[in-house]
Formats: C-alpha cells, structure tokens, sequence
C-alpha cells in the first residue's frame, strides 16, 4: 500500500511540474510564433516597397529630386505627393493619430530630438502606418540617407515596438536600403536584442536573423 501511495504522488508530483513547465516555456512560444509571423510580413512588406521605390526612380527620374529639379524645397508632403501614384495611399496629409504610440525594443522611449522620432504618420488602404523624415544630418556624401521612412506593419494594433512590428527604411537619390544596412551582422544582433534599440532589426531580420 506504501508503494502503490509513493507511486501515485510520484505520478502526481511529474504531472504538476510538466504542467508548470508548459506553463512557463509556453507563452515564449507564442511570442516567438508571433514575431516570426511578423518578421516574415516585414519581408514581404519590404519587397514591396523596393518593388515601388523602383518604380518612382524609373518613372520619375529619382527617388528624390534635388531642389533645382523639383523647383522647390524638398519637404516631407512633397516627397509623399511624388510617391502617392506608387504606394498604396489614400491620402498623404501626415498627422497626429490618437491614442499611438512606440518605444524602442527595450522599452525605452524616443525622445524628440532622435533622428527616428516621428509624430505624425499616414494610414495607407491596407492598414500599415507610414511617416517620412529628412535627414537633418548635414549630408555630405551619397552613403548618407536623404529621408527616412518608418514603417508599423501592424498599424495601431500592439506592441508597437521598434524592431517587432516597426521597421525603417533608408531613402537615397536612386534606392534605398533597412536601417542597419552595411553595418557588421554582430552589431545588428546586439542592437537587435531585448536590450537593444530595435533599429537595426530592419536588416537584421533581412539577412536571415532571428528575434
């Protein structure tokens, strides 16, 4: 009888640990499921984008016109006008949206004076949130970005995290490029991390790279 009662808490002991096992490792999953599904829309999204960026510098010229070309100054709503015929817009006039915001990958905030904050953003027809900035960087050579695009593949819906569901994109003259791109694949991991900004996980996650 002593036995049968050591087997059977035994049993019952196994039980409850798997269970706590599955409890804990569970949710990991999930959230790694996710961000997989999430990364492979990132492609997707990106491909995309070269496909109409493409089109742009075939059709017009240039991604970005100089000033002289364009006979003015080369604002954030003039270049969304340039890529209206191209993209998925149904407006172009970028504005606050209520109740959104974004951090970065660890959490922390962007603060204003960041190159990669944005405040006023457009919906194109499929749900995805746009915005474009200029590089205030004085440029002084073409491996520098002319703009910069952010892109929230899931639109207002959570985590609304940079590197998770927020990616950017690099604009030059004739092409563009993810955030990250060029830099060594060992500093796109460490900044693509928990700990991390969550900014080079725009290349990070086109070279094969995993959340």
């Amino acid at each position: 009888m002593k036995n049968l009662s050591f087997s059977i808490f035994n049993i019952v002991s196994i039980i409850l640990i798997l269970v706590i096992v599955i409890l804990i490792v569970l949710p990991f999953n999930l959230i790694n499921m996710e961000q997989a599904q999430r990364i492979a829309k990132w492609k997707s999204e990106y491909e995309q984008l070269n496909y109409c960026f493409s089109l742009v510098n075939l059709h017009e010229g240039s991604i970005i016109p100089t000033e002289e070309e364009a006979g003015k100054i080369i604002t954030e709503e003039y270049i969304l006008e340039r890529f209206k015929p191209y993209f998925n817009l149904a407006e172009i006039d970028l504005r606050e949206l209520n109740k959104y915001s974004y951090r970065k990958m660890n959490g922390a905030l962007i603060t204003k004076d960041s190159q990669f904050y944005f405040d006023k953003f457009i919906i194109d027809k499929d749900g995805t949130i746009l915005s474009v900035r200029k590089n205030e960087h004085q440029i002084i050579s073409e491996v520098q970005p002319l703009f910069f695009m952010f892109v929230d593949i899931n639109g207002v819906k959570k985590p609304n995290r940079i590197g998770r569901d927020i990616f950017f994109v690099n604009i030059y003259r004739n092409n563009i490029s993810a955030l990250g791109n060029g830099r060594l694949k060992s500093k796109l991991k460490s900044n693509c991390s928990p700990i991390g900004t969550g900014l080079y996980c725009s290349e990070y996650y086109l070279l094969g790279g995993k959340f």
